[in-house]
């Protein structure tokens, strides 16, 4: 994400809490991406002041364990009306033979908190860094308690919903 709305000429600053992550991100993408290892959630420490026009999250948040420190930093680092475009695993949906679900192994929908999936893809992700599962209406509700505003959600098509994208804005 950061590669493709750098190519459209914006000036991108990515923050990675994952050295290893922050080294293949900065081979990898072009002179005007600014790459900061930091927690996002230790904000203003890594921030300029400078208000961003728009912040992307693609499949992170449920890696990140503390939401509600998460996006009151991703609104304040917005300009006002500032987007924050998201997209997740989809939090009511147990998964399929594509893939794991958002929800603890042997566990239901209720079942929010952390967990890892030793089997599902046991040299992926999930088996190292787990995930975090949180009801829809957590995360919902998590984004507008952070002075967010819903302005477009998005289940791309399939059998099973498998992901949700949104679109919020800063009030």
């Amino acid at each position: 994400m950061s590669r493709y709305l750098a190519s459209l000429g914006a000036d991108v600053t990515g923050i990675e809490v994952s050295a290893v992550m922050l080294g293949k991100a900065r081979a990898a993408g072009p002179g005007n991406i600014t790459c900061i290892h930091a927690e996002v959630t230790a904000h203003p420490a890594w921030w300029d002041g400078r208000p961003f026009g728009g912040c992307p999250c693609e499949l992170a948040l449920m890696d990140i364990y503390d939401l509600a420190g998460t996006l009151p930093a991703v609104r304040a680092v917005l300009r006002p009306g500032g987007w924050f475009a998201a997209s997740i695993v989809h939090p009511c949906c147990p998964g399929s033979e594509r893939g794991r679900g958002s929800w603890p192994p042997g566990q239901g929908y209720e079942s929010e908190g952390w967990s890892i999936s030793p089997d599902h893809d046991p040299g992926g992700v999930r088996i190292r860094v787990g995930a975090t599962h949180r009801k829809l209406s957590t995360v919902l509700n998590a984004l507008l308690d952070a002075g967010l505003q819903a302005d477009r959600s998005v289940e791309p098509p399939a059998p099973v919903p498998a992901y949700l994208l949104w679109r919020y804005r800063r009030r």
